[in-house]
């Protein structure tokens, strides 16, 4: 489940795993900002000259698989940077990532070590 932070809420940087510039599709919007994976969410802060501003967060608990995706100008496959996060309740976002190997690697390490520490 995505949530909305409200008032610019706070990361610590010590719960910072990973993080780089990054795209978020919203609708037909690619909306520019970073993109952070702390322990517990992955989190798109977008930057302010965008006219959608509204953080994305997934708690990572709630991610259910990832997928890579080219991404396309005018039809025409341009670029493989990007990344579809899909959650168990079915939503699935869209990012534009740098290092989309990297990123994949980093949260799916970071899901592998939060159920073995559930358990």
């Amino acid at each position: 489940m995505w949530t909305k932070h409200e008032g610019g809420n706070r990361m610590n940087k010590s719960d910072i795993v990973y993080d780089g510039v990054a795209n978020v599709w919203k609708g037909k919007e690619s909306v520019g900002g970073k993109l952070y994976l702390t322990k517990n969410e992955l989190i798109h802060k977008p930057h302010a000259v965008n006219f959608q501003r509204e953080e994305v967060a997934i708690s990572v608990n709630e991610i259910d698989r990832l997928d890579k995706y080219t991404n396309k100008v005018f039809g025409v496959p341009f670029a493989k940077n990007g990344l579809e996060v899909f959650t168990k309740e079915g939503e699935s976002f869209r990012f534009v990532v740098n290092n989309r190997d990297k990123w994949i690697d980093k949260i799916t390490n970071l899901i592998k070590n939060n159920c073995t520490n559930i358990s």
